[in-house]
């Protein structure tokens, strides 16, 4: 008789009346193998799994498939934190799935996987001290189905056998072992940032390996940062040669032929307004008072009269899909060549576009819209900053007179047209915006909270009309579209954000846009206004784009697309081919599956770019807090209790919304309880409180760079620092023995701090 197979002697054993799941150096005992058989075994075991005949339960103890498991598989993403454990959301909705470090397998950070659930029953696993503090369902990776990030960046390290990458993201908590290298860079200096193409893994045993593609240069070079922000999101400062070499041949002037079958509008008074370091001009405008009230024209740039469908260009442009902005400098979507040039809506020159007419009665009210390709001559480059000034009285802002006369007729307009738009139920959110102000060497001189002037929200309104007028026009055509789509909170977001205002003591329960606008109205002003706002935030759907017209839940408009800005948004360009075609009665030149293909990728290049733009200004004014520091400018800082949590409150600073830290274990007066809610933590003896909301000062005490972190102190806790820091102050620093860290977290294991201290 044959002798059975390594394979079938561990089904035979696993499928045993009485059999226990066994760890796999007890299976290796139990089938009595030798020490060199047992990388055989792994491989047996790996080869069962993938055939559905066994299954990794918890503590890596393996059993016949259906045995000790549920055996139903579900679908999502998972989400790896810093400590290693997963968080897996479903695609159909619900609670988040646990996934212990060991039961992750082959997932990395954001992949979308197949998980296989625990028994309710189950006795939950919490291993390493690492386990979260809910008490979820949890389950096991069974499938790897798409990996959500083929290109790492990291830091290279060498040893004298092998070079290895330490990923920047500390979501990613494996190494990545060099198996290749792209000719060239195999002498890469240790300590450079490079960037990892991933190689097929599928075997958590084996460690995980890749191809190294590109060299980013010294991680201490203030640039490579800028550019390892940009490669983990997928995009590049640089574009590839042909395409450079393709938009060089677009010609510098307008030619004779550019100028055919185009309305003739030069000489209608006409301006752009724009931010004083804009250096391309995609929008212009133009007034006139006409019989039934005002016409508006919104001149946008004809890009796409030098951008054909599916050029080098264009394929440039969709594989971006926006330009991005970070906190100091602009990764464009086309090349300066055009941005900056020919189509740019530059002043005293002539210059193709896209006009909307848009007729408005004295309230601002839209009458009707028509739209047609146009020839331009801009009078004026206006600035945000110089327009404001006019608004606030200055007579000596450089602004031509009669610019001045148009724009002046043209501020109640917008005026009015805002106000409907609000009782409409648009919503009025108002977030400050950042702006770090950089010295010659690179460096942050200083932070400004920007606020949402009335120069600013004129050129909005103008937009705004203009979008809304071609969105009409494409829809009463029943042609294909790209729709801006902000969709309404469902049922589980209107109760969060109910629960989480009545939490802040704002007693309000909104269930309509009308709800919401009534809440930041109560609370404008107050402290609250802030912490309200961004309770409300954090419950609405994300913005995005969609071959269907789901409405603008945020804007309160039926039917809205992107029109106004074709140098730096693709779906904008996408608008203006529909746009041109719908006019010149030609074909729709694109198909329903092809708008929901762009679609799909603009949503998500939109959110990775704003990931971008966030991580850069974290990284430069974590980077400015840290300057400070090292020069004892400590404070005190005035900031605002956002959030509570177990450990501290999370503060942010007024003038630079900085966040930070202030662990309890800081607070040396008393100890502090947190509420169900955490809205609020109270003193055991002092009965001191400290709520959402508060205004307190702070002094700065630690800045963690690796990530983007920083800690504060209450204004005068000097001697909590050292406590903090697990340094010996009395006799209390004897009841602890365990060290605790500024973050009021417990110290990593030996590899993470020795990694940490790597980065």
């Amino acid at each position: 008789m044959t002798n059975p197979t390594l394979e079938q002697r561990i089904l035979t054993l696993l499928n045993q009346p009485n059999y226990q799941p066994l760890r796999r150096p007890e299976l290796a005992k139990a089938l009595r193998l030798r020490d060199t058989e047992r990388n055989k075994l792994r491989q047996a075991l790996m080869t069962l799994e993938k055939q559905g005949k066994v299954s990794c339960l918890r503590k890596n103890r393996w059993a016949a498939a259906g045995k000790g498991s549920s055996g139903k598989t579900i679908t999502g993403a998972v989400r790896v934190m810093e400590k290693g454990f997963g968080l897996f959301a479903p695609d159909e909705g619900g609670e988040e799935i646990y996934i212990a470090r060991d039961d992750l397998k082959c997932a990395l950070h954001e992949d979308r996987v197949s998980v296989e659930l625990f028994p309710k029953s189950a006795p939950a696993r919490r291993t390493g001290g690492q386990s979260p503090t809910f008490g979820n369902r949890e389950g096991r990776v069974v499938e790897v189905l798409e990996r959500k990030n083929t290109e790492i960046v990291g830091l290279l390290r060498r040893t004298p056998y092998y070079a290895y990458v330490i990923p920047d993201n500390l979501r990613l908590i494996q190494d990545i072992r060099v198996a290749e290298w792209e000719k060239g860079l195999e002498e890469t200096p240790e300590n450079y940032k490079v960037v990892i193409q991933l190689n097929e893994w599928s075997d958590p045993f084996k460690p995980l390996t890749g191809t190294v593609i590109e060299a980013l240069g010294d991680r201490n070079d203030p640039n490579v940062e800028m550019q390892c922000i940009l490669r983990t999101h997928g995009f590049q400062q640089h574009f590839p040669d042909e395409v450079l070499a393709e938009a060089a041949q677009m010609p510098h002037e307008l030619r004779p032929e550019d100028y055919e079958n185009r309305t003739d509008l030069r000489n209608r008074l006409t301006f752009t307004i724009d931010p004083e370091t804009a250096r391309d001009f995609d929008d212009a405008i133009s007034l006139e008072k006409v019989s039934k009230g005002w016409k508006l024209s919104v001149h946008i740039a004809d890009v796409a009269h030098f951008v054909p469908r599916g050029s080098l260009l264009d394929k440039e442009a969709l594989h971006r899909g926006n330009s991005i902005y970070l906190v100091d400098r602009v990764v464009m979507m086309l090349p300066t060549e055009l941005t900056t040039r020919i189509c740019s809506l530059n002043p005293n020159v002539d210059r193709l576009a896209h006009t909307v007419e848009i007729l408005l009665d004295n309230k601002g009210q839209m009458l009707g819209a028509e739209s047609f390709r146009s020839i331009i001559h801009s009078d004026a480059r206006l600035t945000y900053e110089q327009v404001q000034a006019l608004f606030d009285g200055d007579e000596h802002t450089g602004i031509p007179s009669n610019v001045t006369e148009s724009i002046m007729a043209l501020r109640p307009l917008a005026r009015a047209a805002r106000a409907q738009r609000t009782l409409n139920g648009s919503l009025e959110i108002n977030t400050p915006q950042i702006k770090c102000l950089m010295d010659k060497d690179g460096k942050v001189s200083s932070i400004k909270k920007g606020e949402a002037k009335e120069a600013y929200q004129l050129i909005e309104e103008c937009m705004l009309l203009a979008n809304v007028a071609v969105a009409r026009k494409l829809k009463d055509a029943q042609w294909p579209a790209i729709h801006r789509i902000h969709e309404e909170p469902d049922d589980e977001q209107w109760a969060r954000m109910g629960e989480e205002l009545q939490a802040l003591g704002i007693n309000s329960i909104p269930l309509t846009r009308s709800d919401i606008n009534a809440v930041m109205e109560k609370i404008e002003g107050t402290p609250l206004e802030y912490t309200g706002s961004l309770a409300v935030l954090r419950n609405l759907k994300r913005a995005g784009y969609s071959a269907e017209a789901k409405g603008h839940f945020g804007l309160a408009f039926e039917d809205y697309v992107h029109f106004t800005s074709p140098i730096r948004r693709y779906p904008d360009l996408v608008i203006h081919r529909l746009l041109g075609a719908l006019e010149e009665k030609k074909p729709s030149p694109y198909r329903s599956k092809d708008i929901e293909n762009i679609a799909i990728q603009c949503t998500r290049t939109e959110s990775e770019a704003d990931a971008a733009e966030k991580e850069s200004i974290e990284l430069r004014r974590v980077e400015y807090y840290n300057n400070l520091l090292s020069k004892g400018a400590t404070g005190p800082y005035a900031g605002c209790i956002i959030r509570i949590l177990n450990k501290g409150l999370i503060v942010e600073l007024t003038d630079t919304i900085q966040r930070g830290l202030v662990p309890f274990a800081s607070i040396t007066d008393d100890r502090y309880d947190v509420n169900g809610a955490k809205t609020r933590a109270t003193g055991q003896r002092t009965r001191r409180m400290f709520k959402i909301g508060d205004v307190i000062d702070v002094e700065l005490v630690k800045v963690d760079l690796a990530h983007k972190f920083i800690d504060f102190n209450l204004e005068g806790q000097k001697k909590a620092t050292a406590f903090a820091a697990g340094k010996k102050v009395g006799p209390r620093s004897k009841k602890k023995k365990v060290q605790v860290t500024l973050t009021g977290e417990r110290p990593r294991g030996a590899k993470q701090q020795k990694r940490r201290k790597r980065k």
